[in-house]
């Protein structure tokens, strides 16, 4: 078996940041893909490999943007807002999505309409992200992760050319390279999170 650097895996997951902050240069294509096949090799039950991607790019980011943003109003995420600063929230939104170079949503087929099938499949896409993020990193690209209520909004899902019922919608992740990189923010210890058992007799602690 190939030699594998702990260190260099240990470094990626610790140095990796959420980026919102990202430059104008757009991330080659072939890129991309380079990375999102080396991403492919996260768990999936048997090899049935359930991600599916929709990238926006260039004039389509403001599209999709508006899209969110419709979504944001029908769940009533921006009813304290009026309407002059519902009308400014709207031209903030499309200078953001403008200003992230690709935006990525990932989605899978559904398979058993929420059953175990679909939770297995639903794991595998966040498998695929966080090796793709992870990838990324390593080459100078940052990402930001987001899940909103959005992903369940049935209007939206028909919107951007889904279907509700054949598809779930995962996760949407801004991808380019950073004009920002925050500083680490630490963890929290996880020993306090994990029960140890021998024999059926639970063990706390080390």
């Amino acid at each position: 078996m190939k030699q594998v650097s702990v260190i260099d895996i240990f470094e990626a997951i610790r140095e990796r940041r959420t980026i919102l902050h990202y430059q104008p240069e757009e991330v080659d294509r072939d890129l991309l893909v380079h990375l999102f096949n080396k991403a492919a090799y996260a768990p999936n039950h048997h090899l049935k490999e359930p991600w599916k991607i929709k990238i926006y790019e260039g004039e389509a980011r403001s599209a999709f943007g508006e899209k969110i943003v419709d979504s944001y109003i029908r769940l009533g995420l921006l009813d304290t807002l009026t309407d002059e600063k519902l009308k400014r929230a709207r031209q903030s939104y499309d200078r953001f999505f403008r200003s992230v170079p690709h935006h990525a949503l990932f989605y899978m087929e559904k398979e058993d309409d929420g059953g175990y099938l679909d939770d297995e499949n639903y794991a595998a896409v966040c498998a695929f992200i966080q090796n793709f993020q992870l990838a990324a990193w390593a080459k100078e690209i940052g990402t930001m992760w987001t899940a909103k209520p959005t992903l369940r909004d049935d209007i939206f899902i028909n919107d951007i050319g889904l279907s509700p019922e054949k598809h779930r919608l995962v996760a949407v992740v801004q991808i380019g390279y950073p004009r920002i990189t925050p500083r680490t923010k630490g963890r929290t210890p996880v020993e306090d999170s994990i029960e140890w058992y021998n024999c059926g007799i639970e063990e706390r602690g080390s």
